[in-house]
């Protein structure tokens, strides 16, 4: 079995992080030693793009053998392994069915010591069950992930509780006209928050929370 160790990890249940959009309430833990394997880029790609269950094989190989720091003493993840397909870098949790819990990225500097270690590393062949396809924005920032997501919410909401007045000022404020017909309103805000927040989903944002605020 290769290990990697001494590690930081930041663990996300939904698409993982770079380095650089890492905030200081995420789930991050000093790994102290997370068993290794080198895959096909293939595998790595179902890795990223699937939730998926692991073969019980690799399952019951890495069983215990994740370590962590915590408070001065050192404690286990039951199912935890580190890949890699030489030119990216992935650690995966899963649960005891072998399925996907979180996965995390590596600061970069750790990141380029794995890769070093892929170079000397005989790939593995890993059979995996593909389960769900993950819905992945790649073009976007970890910042507009969240504010596309809580501008869909209050939209969605909006027009589900019947907020006309609501939906028709949001309307205005993101196109600079009026419209009466709901169901336009509603598809066409929805429709503009696409895979690159624009200055007008910005703008919707910033209306919907200065109207909390006030609320407040």
């Amino acid at each position: 079995m290769t290990y990697v160790y001494d590690i930081i990890l930041n663990w996300s249940s939904e698409e993982y992080f770079d380095f650089f959009e890492w905030e200081l309430n995420d789930d991050i833990e000093h790994i102290k030693r997370i068993p290794f394997f080198k895959v096909s880029t293939n595998l790595f790609n179902d890795f990223i793009n699937y939730d998926f269950q692991i073969s019980k094989e690799i399952l019951d190989k890495i069983y215990n053998m994740t370590e962590i720091y915590t408070n001065n003493k050192i404690e286990v993840i039951n199912y935890g392994a580190l890949f890699s397909d030489g030119i990216r870098v992935l650690a995966i949790e899963f649960n005891e069915e072998g399925k996907t819990l979180f996965r995390s990225g590596l600061l970069l500097d750790e990141e380029n010591d794995v890769l070093m270690l892929s170079n000397k590393v005989v790939e593995t062949s890993i059979t995996i069950n593909k389960l769900e396809k993950k819905k992945l924005q790649p073009f976007m920032t970890r910042y507009e992930k969240e504010v596309s997501h809580l501008l869909k919410i209050e939209i969605q909401d909006c027009y589900n509780k019947g907020n006309i007045d609501k939906l028709k000022y949001l309307y205005y404020e993101c196109f600079g006209k009026n419209q009466e017909d709901i169901k336009t309103i509603y598809q066409q805000l929805l429709e503009s928050i696409d895979n690159r927040l624009s200055n007008k989903n910005n703008k919707l944002y910033e209306v919907i929370k200065l109207s909390y605020q006030n609320k407040g």
